[in-house]
Protein backbone atom coordinates (compact mmCIF):
# COMPACT_ATOMS: atom_id res chain seq x y z
CA UNK A 1 0.00 0.00 0.00
CA UNK A 2 1.43 3.39 -1.01
CA UNK A 3 1.99 6.40 1.22
CA UNK A 4 -1.00 8.26 -0.23
CA UNK A 5 -3.30 5.33 0.45
CA UNK A 6 -2.05 5.08 4.02
CA UNK A 7 -2.59 8.81 4.53
CA UNK A 8 -6.10 8.52 3.11
CA UNK A 9 -6.93 5.65 5.47
CA UNK A 10 -5.53 7.65 8.42
CA UNK A 11 -7.86 10.55 7.64
CA UNK A 12 -10.83 8.21 7.36
CA UNK A 13 -9.96 6.58 10.69
CA UNK A 14 -9.64 10.01 12.34
CA UNK A 15 -13.05 11.34 11.39
CA UNK A 16 -14.76 8.05 12.17
CA UNK A 17 -13.17 7.86 15.63
CA UNK A 18 -14.01 11.49 16.46
CA UNK A 19 -17.55 11.03 15.16
CA UNK A 20 -18.09 7.97 17.35
CA UNK A 21 -16.56 9.81 20.34
CA UNK A 22 -19.17 12.56 19.91
CA UNK A 23 -22.01 10.04 19.68
CA UNK A 24 -20.84 8.27 22.84
CA UNK A 25 -20.17 11.41 24.92
CA UNK A 26 -22.49 11.57 27.93
CA UNK A 27 -21.15 14.80 29.44
CA UNK A 28 -23.14 17.67 27.94
CA UNK A 29 -20.43 20.14 28.90
CA UNK A 30 -17.84 18.31 26.79
CA UNK A 31 -20.21 17.54 23.93
CA UNK A 32 -19.79 20.86 22.03
CA UNK A 33 -16.04 20.26 21.82
CA UNK A 34 -16.57 16.67 20.68
CA UNK A 35 -18.97 17.78 17.96
CA UNK A 36 -16.59 20.49 16.73
CA UNK A 37 -13.64 18.08 16.55
CA UNK A 38 -15.74 15.61 14.55
CA UNK A 39 -17.01 18.32 12.19
CA UNK A 40 -13.48 19.66 11.61
CA UNK A 41 -12.20 16.16 10.83
CA UNK A 42 -15.11 15.55 8.46
CA UNK A 43 -14.40 18.85 6.69
CA UNK A 44 -10.75 17.89 6.20
CA UNK A 45 -11.76 14.47 4.89
CA UNK A 46 -14.19 16.00 2.39
CA UNK A 47 -11.39 18.12 0.97
CA UNK A 48 -9.42 14.95 0.27
CA UNK A 49 -12.44 13.16 -1.19
CA UNK A 50 -13.15 16.07 -3.51
CA UNK A 51 -10.05 15.02 -5.46
CA UNK A 52 -10.11 11.25 -5.16
CA UNK A 53 -12.61 9.69 -2.80
CA UNK A 54 -15.20 6.97 -2.94
CA UNK A 55 -18.83 7.86 -3.31
CA UNK A 56 -19.61 5.34 -0.61
CA UNK A 57 -17.53 7.19 1.97
CA UNK A 58 -19.01 10.54 0.90
CA UNK A 59 -22.45 9.09 1.58
CA UNK A 60 -21.27 7.87 5.00
CA UNK A 61 -19.99 11.37 5.79
CA UNK A 62 -23.27 13.00 4.84
CA UNK A 63 -25.08 10.58 7.17
CA UNK A 64 -22.60 11.37 9.94
CA UNK A 65 -23.07 15.12 9.48
CA UNK A 66 -26.83 14.72 9.70
CA UNK A 67 -26.45 12.73 12.92
CA UNK A 68 -24.18 15.43 14.36
CA UNK A 69 -26.82 18.07 13.59
CA UNK A 70 -29.40 15.97 15.43
CA UNK A 71 -26.99 15.61 18.35
CA UNK A 72 -26.45 19.39 18.38
CA UNK A 73 -30.21 20.00 18.56
CA UNK A 74 -30.56 17.47 21.38
CA UNK A 75 -27.78 19.22 23.30
CA UNK A 76 -29.47 22.62 22.89
CA UNK A 77 -32.81 21.17 23.93
CA UNK A 78 -31.19 19.60 27.00
CA UNK A 79 -29.60 22.90 28.01
CA UNK A 80 -32.88 24.77 27.56
CA UNK A 81 -34.92 22.17 29.44
CA UNK A 82 -32.35 22.08 32.24
CA UNK A 83 -32.63 25.84 32.67
CA UNK A 84 -36.43 25.74 32.67
CA UNK A 85 -36.30 22.83 35.13
CA UNK A 86 -34.13 24.83 37.51
CA UNK A 87 -36.42 27.84 37.28
CA UNK A 88 -39.46 25.65 37.84
CA UNK A 89 -37.91 24.06 40.92
CA UNK A 90 -36.83 27.45 42.27
CA UNK A 91 -39.47 30.03 41.32
CA UNK A 92 -38.01 32.28 44.01
CA UNK A 93 -34.89 32.70 41.87
CA UNK A 94 -35.68 35.88 40.01
CA UNK A 95 -34.16 39.24 39.26
CA UNK A 96 -32.34 41.23 36.59
CA UNK A 97 -28.87 39.98 37.54
CA UNK A 98 -28.91 36.24 38.26
CA UNK A 99 -26.27 33.64 37.39
CA UNK A 100 -26.17 29.85 37.61
CA UNK A 101 -22.84 28.02 37.72
CA UNK A 102 -21.77 24.39 37.95
CA UNK A 103 -19.27 22.74 40.28
CA UNK A 104 -16.45 23.77 37.94
CA UNK A 105 -17.41 27.43 38.33
CA UNK A 106 -18.58 27.60 34.71
CA UNK A 107 -21.67 29.66 33.92
CA UNK A 108 -24.57 27.51 32.76
CA UNK A 109 -27.27 30.19 32.74
CA UNK A 110 -27.36 33.98 33.03
CA UNK A 111 -30.07 36.59 32.76
CA UNK A 112 -30.17 39.22 30.04
CA UNK A 113 -29.30 41.85 32.64
CA UNK A 114 -25.99 40.15 33.35
CA UNK A 115 -25.17 40.12 29.63
CA UNK A 116 -25.93 43.83 29.33
CA UNK A 117 -23.96 44.69 32.46
CA UNK A 118 -20.82 42.90 31.32
CA UNK A 119 -21.13 43.51 27.58
CA UNK A 120 -20.98 39.84 26.63
CA UNK A 121 -23.44 37.82 24.60
CA UNK A 122 -25.13 34.94 26.38
CA UNK A 123 -23.10 32.46 24.33
CA UNK A 124 -19.85 34.18 25.31
CA UNK A 125 -20.69 34.11 29.01
CA UNK A 126 -21.71 30.45 28.93
CA UNK A 127 -18.20 29.67 27.72
CA UNK A 128 -16.65 31.43 30.73
CA UNK A 129 -16.01 30.68 34.38
CA UNK A 130 -16.17 32.86 37.49
CA UNK A 131 -12.40 33.13 37.24
CA UNK A 132 -12.61 34.63 33.74
CA UNK A 133 -14.72 37.65 34.70
CA UNK A 134 -13.42 38.24 38.22
CA UNK A 135 -11.32 41.38 38.62
CA UNK A 136 -7.63 40.50 37.99
CA UNK A 137 -6.63 41.16 41.59
CA UNK A 138 -9.24 38.63 42.82
CA UNK A 139 -8.62 35.73 40.44
CA UNK A 140 -6.04 33.98 42.59
CA UNK A 141 -8.63 33.72 45.39
CA UNK A 142 -11.56 32.46 43.31
CA UNK A 143 -11.00 28.74 43.88
CA UNK A 144 -10.63 29.12 47.65
CA UNK A 145 -13.62 31.46 47.92
CA UNK A 146 -15.84 29.19 45.83
CA UNK A 147 -14.85 26.17 47.93
CA UNK A 148 -15.79 28.03 51.09
CA UNK A 149 -19.13 29.04 49.54
CA UNK A 150 -19.90 25.41 48.65
CA UNK A 151 -19.03 24.19 52.16
CA UNK A 152 -21.08 26.90 53.87
CA UNK A 153 -24.02 26.60 51.48
CA UNK A 154 -24.33 30.36 51.08
CA UNK A 155 -22.28 33.51 50.92
CA UNK A 156 -22.75 37.21 50.36
CA UNK A 157 -20.59 40.28 50.08
CA UNK A 158 -19.07 42.79 47.68
CA UNK A 159 -17.14 41.76 44.61
CA UNK A 160 -15.51 43.28 41.56
CA UNK A 161 -16.03 41.95 38.04
CA UNK A 162 -14.38 42.83 34.77
CA UNK A 163 -16.58 43.78 31.81
CA UNK A 164 -15.72 42.84 28.25
CA UNK A 165 -14.51 46.39 27.58
CA UNK A 166 -12.16 46.21 30.58
CA UNK A 167 -14.31 48.32 32.89
CA UNK A 168 -14.46 47.29 36.57
CA UNK A 169 -17.97 46.37 37.71
CA UNK A 170 -18.48 46.47 41.50
CA UNK A 171 -21.41 44.39 42.72
CA UNK A 172 -23.11 43.16 45.85
CA UNK A 173 -23.89 39.44 45.63
CA UNK A 174 -25.99 36.87 47.46
CA UNK A 175 -25.26 33.25 46.58
CA UNK A 176 -26.79 29.99 47.70
CA UNK A 177 -26.26 26.27 47.14
CA UNK A 178 -29.59 24.48 46.83
CA UNK A 179 -30.03 20.86 47.98
CA UNK A 180 -30.41 19.73 44.37
CA UNK A 181 -26.91 21.03 43.59
CA UNK A 182 -28.00 24.29 42.00
CA UNK A 183 -25.38 27.05 42.47
CA UNK A 184 -27.04 30.44 42.14
CA UNK A 185 -26.09 34.04 42.79
CA UNK A 186 -28.03 37.28 42.60
CA UNK A 187 -26.05 40.41 41.83
CA UNK A 188 -26.80 44.02 42.58
CA UNK A 189 -24.53 46.54 40.83
CA UNK A 190 -23.07 49.06 43.25
CA UNK A 191 -23.77 52.58 42.10
CA UNK A 192 -20.42 54.16 41.30
CA UNK A 193 -21.25 56.30 38.31
CA UNK A 194 -20.44 54.90 34.87
CA UNK A 195 -19.49 51.48 36.27
CA UNK A 196 -23.12 50.88 37.15
CA UNK A 197 -24.22 51.42 33.55
CA UNK A 198 -24.57 48.76 30.94
CA UNK A 199 -21.74 48.17 28.50
CA UNK A 200 -23.73 49.87 25.72
CA UNK A 201 -24.31 52.96 27.86
CA UNK A 202 -20.61 53.19 28.72
CA UNK A 203 -19.73 52.88 25.06
CA UNK A 204 -22.18 55.65 24.08
CA UNK A 205 -20.71 58.02 26.66
CA UNK A 206 -17.18 57.31 25.50
CA UNK A 207 -17.97 58.12 21.86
Amino acid sequence: MGDEALKSNDHRTEWVELYHAALLEVDYERLPERIKLAEDAIGARLQILAASGSRHETSDIQDARQNLRVLQREMETHRSSTTEHVRHLHPEIDGDFVVFVNANRRYIEVTDGVCRLLGYSREELLAKTIDDIAAPELRAQVSETFGKYVRQGEMEGNYSLLAKDGSPIPIRYQSKVYPDGCYVARWKPIDQGPQNQSADQRKDQAS
